[in-house]
């Protein structure tokens, strides 16, 4: 195998992945996880020689790029505040959006105990990162597929998270009769006629079981907002991410079905509406 230096080994990928039409700051970002090194610890060893082993799994991740898989896939993990979650093609990549639902629900969360129920949970992400900073917290997290709560499984062992149970359940089908303070949900909102829109990454290796939803991708809103009230304590709160062109809609939703419920809506730093906050007004 050819000797290369960091910078000679990037040059060349750059070179490829521009060919092809696909994003040369993904063969940046697999270098700097592979190598250990950041943006900066790779510029200062940009002459320096790129070990065989780093070498071998670079190269064959630069395939893996041409060919519109994710970064993360490849690489078998996804970050998410701040902290390393185990991902698969079985499991959505781990967004930004959500990670300032949650930090609002951290925000919002105070002292006291709480019950909290995580409808949709994937890779356990959202789950997990409240049952990390609420050891306290009692918190069910659901998926329809097995599959998705085999990865949020090896996630719930790998940070020895003791107060998150997983259960498998179509939304809120399987989920005994009882009473929640926090209901968090970060369903599939995307709509069939937007997949021209997207990224041929997401279309090709993401699970179309979490990325769409029928009725314009209301569905599952749809469905949620029926059964919700039946979920929630008195003072029970629900939370949950949506599509940033869907916000008139869902409010719609909850004025034909909760119309008791004060809904607020959320921008992201981007300035767009892609969360929201309900409870039952008193």
């Amino acid at each position: 195998m050819e000797k290369l230096s960091y910078s000679n080994a990037l040059k060349g990928a750059f070179l490829m992945l521009k060919r092809e039409n696909k994003f040369p700051e993904d063969a940046q970002y697999l270098m700097e996880e592979l190598s250990g090194f950041n943006y900066t610890q790779l510029q200062l060893h940009r002459n320096d020689e790129v070990p065989s082993d780093i070498m071998h799994k670079f190269r064959q991740g630069i395939v893996q790029l041409k060919m519109d898989v994710p970064v993360q896939y490849i690489l078998g993990y996804a970050y998410f505040m701040d902290r390393s979650f185990f991902v698969n093609d079985k499991v959505l990549i781990p967004r930004q959006d959500t990670e300032e639902m949650v930090q609002k629900i951290i925000d919002d969360h105070g002292a006291s105990k709480k019950s909290i129920c995580d409808i949709g949970t994937g890779s356990g992400i959202i789950a997990i990162s409240l049952g990390l900073n609420f050891p306290n917290d009692d918190i069910l997290a659901t998926d329809i597929s097995s599959e998705a709560l085999s990865v949020a499984k090896i996630n719930l062992d790998n940070y020895q998270v003791n107060n998150v149970w997983l259960q498998e359940s179509d939304l809120f089908k399987k989920v005994k009769p009882q009473k929640f303070d926090i209901i968090v949900s970060n369903p599939p909102y995307i709509a069939e006629n937007e997949k021209k829109d997207m990224d041929p990454s997401v279309i090709k290796f993401e699970p179309d079981l979490a990325l769409y939803g029928k009725d314009n991708g209301l569905e599952f809103y749809e469905n949620i907002v029926k059964n919700v009230d039946d979920y929630l304590s008195d003072q029970g709160i629900l939370y949950m991410e949506f599509g940033f062109k869907q916000k008139n809609a869902i409010n719609q939703i909850f004025c034909d079905n909760l119309p008791d419920y004060v809904v607020e809506f959320h921008k992201d730093m981007s300035g767009n509406y892609r969360y929201l906050k309900a409870k039952k007004e008193m």
